[in-house]
């Protein structure tokens, strides 16, 4: 996975967009959306020039950053970055969470409970994006639950899917999923950018489904 701060901006190129995204640039009006788009755009070129022809990378900015999940195989991936910042956790539950999720929610605290709504958030997106999911129809139907053992597990589409989330500094959660055979290892980890100062990055947790 890779990290962009602000500081990406500075090395935009126009010459270096896809064909699709010149015609998204075109579109962009606001000094936040170019911004951001200068600052993902940047690291997603950088990403791709890092990786082999076939490989598979996914995007999520926010408030200025980017991260990047990038894999030399061909799989579905998908990767959210969230800003952390108070929300009505309960509302936006009941629209996104199962019903197990909402009781979990609900019995935190609430420092503990707008984390673990992130948390939860990023995953779902990030699941919308590798499984090809409608967002927001699907959302509620992917996340984690707990099995017998009281641990948290993934629901996830079929197929042998895979979880991991951190924080990244104080204010950020990231969440990255992606599919991989059931005696496959991926090795996972984080790296800045060039020109870019990775934040401390914590483990918050990593899944599998319940039957795998």
């Amino acid at each position: 996975m890779w990290w962009a701060d602000r500081s990406a901006a500075s090395r935009y190129r126009a010459q270096d967009l896809s064909a699709e995204d010149l015609l998204r640039a075109q579109a962009l009006r606001s000094p936040k959306a170019l911004d951001d788009w200068r600052v993902s755009r940047t690291l997603l070129h950088e990403v791709r020039a890092a990786l082999p022809p076939g490989g598979a990378t996914s995007l999520s900015h926010s408030g200025g950053l980017a991260v990047c999940a990038a894999t030399a195989a061909a799989r579905p991936l998908g990767i959210d970055l969230e800003r952390i910042r108070p929300r009505d956790v309960a509302s936006l539950a009941e629209w996104v969470c199962s019903p197990a999720e909402q009781a979990a929610l609900a019995g935190m605290e609430c420092a503990e409970r707008l984390g673990h709504f992130y948390l939860l958030w990023t995953l779902k997106e990030a699941f919308i994006k590798a499984a090809k999911l409608d967002f927001p129809a699907d959302m509620a139907s992917v996340g984690l639950a707990a099995g017998p053992d009281a641990k948290w597990y993934l629901r996830a589409p079929p197929g042998q899917w895979r979880a991991a989330s951190y924080r990244l500094g104080e204010e950020w959660i990231s969440s990255v999923v992606w599919r991989a055979a059931a005696d496959e290892t991926v090795h996972r980890r984080w790296r800045a950018a060039t020109g870019c100062v990775l934040p401390a990055v914590t483990v918050l947790g990593e899944w599998v489904p319940l039957q795998a």
